[in-house]
């Protein structure tokens, strides 16, 4: 058997070993699956319970809330049907930057991303959401499994053949009951709960995929980004409310649950996409993957008197707010007076990470000159040059500063601008000096 030499995604040939990677992705996700069948087969531990113990006493509800069914849609067909949607026919719909149609000149609508853009982010989204879901089943059916612990019904589950514990010590064991018995096992896994940890893993992944996409934590604060992305979260709690609700949990399983499903969804999302305090990179999924070769970050500026210098850090330019970038660069009068020349201040670098130094652009001028699936270029971190491009312009030069007399100015006197070119005057020369360069000259 040949192995392809190409991805759906790339035009480029890639070595068996990238090919054989993304490979074992799909293979692995298959053996979660499997190992979560085999452990939903197996027989799990009993502890021991008290036919006395109040909590184990609720009765049995023959019809959930949200049986596993319902719940596999929410947490799994709906995350997907997002994901699918969003990759294919909203993604790049609002960018500022769409390009144009080398016929009629018109921008296009569909935004700049191409086809083998889209199912890349499809592929990657599909591969985090699937991951988290696998994840969190074959974890969550493992520990009820090995814990065997009762479920708040157990004892109309068991339905004993006894009124009273038969042992001086109040404890009885299953082997006492008398009802179904794929009940009767269903009913000693009670912890952690699997609608909890699958409806987190699943609705906790999409609010994170939806939040990088919409790139929530920059420095705007929109409030609809915020209840869009929690919209899911809630959803994922009312499932796990109502497991309470049914009996079919204690409230220590279904947090513990929740938590697990939490984690799960953040390890398979930061797999295959940045972290959401990352805006900048909008969410895009990592590029195809390579080895013995490392991302070269764009580069941050810091401001170092009035001048530019580069320091290796991330750019933010691509999320910038230039209302917020007059806080951090003081603004001195031009001064008419003597004035003397100092030490140029040495400045931290600025709280603010979205600001731009010297081009007053819109946002999100450069959302569309890159794509994670292309191979074409390689010289930065998103794999295309467009987005290196967006990196702060940096200054060749460094100008002094100057320290104000004490006299008193007008207010009507211009600002001096960060940016703009400062006009050096002539040194003062003291008294003394003065005396004897014209005595000098006699």
């Amino acid at each position: 058997m040949e192995l392809p030499s190409k991805l759906p995604f790339s035009k480029r040939r890639l070595r068996p070993r990238v090919i054989i990677s993304y490979i074992a992705d799909y293979v692995i996700l298959i053996a979660c699956i499997v190992g979560f069948y085999i452990l939903d087969s197996a027989e799990p531990f009993h502890q021991p319970f008290s036919l006395e113990n109040k909590s184990l006493q609720y009765p049995y509800a023959v019809h959930e809330r949200v049986p596993m069914g319902m719940a596999l849609c929410i947490s799994g067909v709906f995350p997907l049907v997002v994901i699918l949607v969003y990759t294919l026919f909203i993604d790049g719909l609002f960018s500022h930057n769409k390009p144009q149609d080398p016929k009629t000149g018109k921008k296009k609508l569909t935004g700049p991303y191409r086809l083998k853009d889209r199912l890349w982010e499809f592929n990657c989204g599909f591969l985090g959401l699937v991951l988290s879901q696998a994840l969190a089943f074959v974890i969550t059916q493992a520990l009820k499994t090995a814990c065997g612990k009762p479920r708040p019904d157990v004892i109309d589950r068991c339905k004993p053949n006894v009124t009273q514990d038969p042992t001086p010590f109040g404890l009885s064991n299953y082997t006492i009951c008398q009802g179904d018995p794929a009940i009767i096992k269903d009913g000693f896994r009670s912890w952690p709960s699997g609608h909890s940890s699958s409806s987190f893993a699943g609705l906790l992944y999409i609010s994170l995929w939806i939040g990088g996409k919409l790139h929530i934590m920059d420095n705007r604060g929109e409030v609809w980004k915020t209840m869009v992305v929690m919209v899911p979260i809630l959803a994922a709690t009312l499932v796990c409310v109502s497991r309470i609700m049914d009996a079919r949990h204690h409230p220590f399983d279904v947090i513990t649950g929740g938590l697990l499903g939490a984690v799960c969804a953040t390890v398979s999302y930061r797999q295959y996409f940045p972290s959401l305090s990352e805006p900048w990179r909008k969410g895009r999924a990592y590029p195809i993957r390579t080895w013995a070769t490392e991302p070269v970050a764009p580069v941050q500026t810091r401001i170092s008197g009035y001048g530019r210098t580069p320091e290796d850090r991330e750019s933010t330019a691509a999320l910038r707010n230039p209302d917020e970038e007059q806080i951090d660069v003081p603004d001195i009068p031009v001064q008419s007076g003597p004035m003397r020349a100092k030490t140029p201040p040495s400045y931290p670098v600025s709280p603010n990470p979205y600001m731009s130094h010297m081009y007053n652009r819109r946002p999100h001028d450069n959302d569309g000159e890159w794509s994670s699936s292309s191979e074409d270029l390689a010289d930065g971190y998103e794999m295309q040059t467009g987005y290196t491009q967006t990196r702060n312009p940096v200054s060749s030069s460094h100008l002094p500063t100057y320290e104000v007399d004490s006299a008193y100015h007008s207010r009507g006197q211009s600002s001096l601008q960060p940016d703009a070119p400062l006009t050096v005057p002539e040194p003062v020369t003291s008294h003394d000096e003065r005396v004897r360069s014209l005595t000098a000259m006699r």
